[in-house]
């Protein structure tokens, strides 16, 4: 009995420890009154400096970043930022591409 007590702990241990997800999220960053693509916008996942990634010249950019999720992948929550405009902090779903209208800085 003391056995079972023994492997059933581990084999719980073992599922709650694999629990890990790949997040992949993808965007555009453009400019909300021209909406034209942004080009070198910095995109950071929040509270996490490595991973990050800049935009392209057509704005594009993706983040892949492991998180825990027992039930599934949380959402993403990043910061977008570039020099001249207002910075922008929101949630993307996992495996989602949103387009994301930074304002400039007047």
């Amino acid at each position: 009995m003391r056995t079972l007590t023994i492997i059933l702990t581990l084999a719980t241990l073992a599922t709650f420890t694999s629990c890990d997800c790949v997040q992949n999220v993808t965007g555009t960053v453009i400019d909300e009154q021209t909406e034209q693509p942004i080009q070198n916008a910095h995109v950071q996942k929040e509270n996490k400096e490595y991973d990050q990634a800049d935009t392209d010249d057509k704005g594009n950019f993706e983040i892949m970043s492991i998180s825990g999720g027992i039930f599934g992948c949380p959402p993403m929550a990043i910061i977008v930022s570039k020099e001249g405009y207002e910075s922008k902090t929101l949630e993307i779903d996992n495996a989602q591409h949103e387009t994301i209208k930074l304002q400039k800085v007047e």
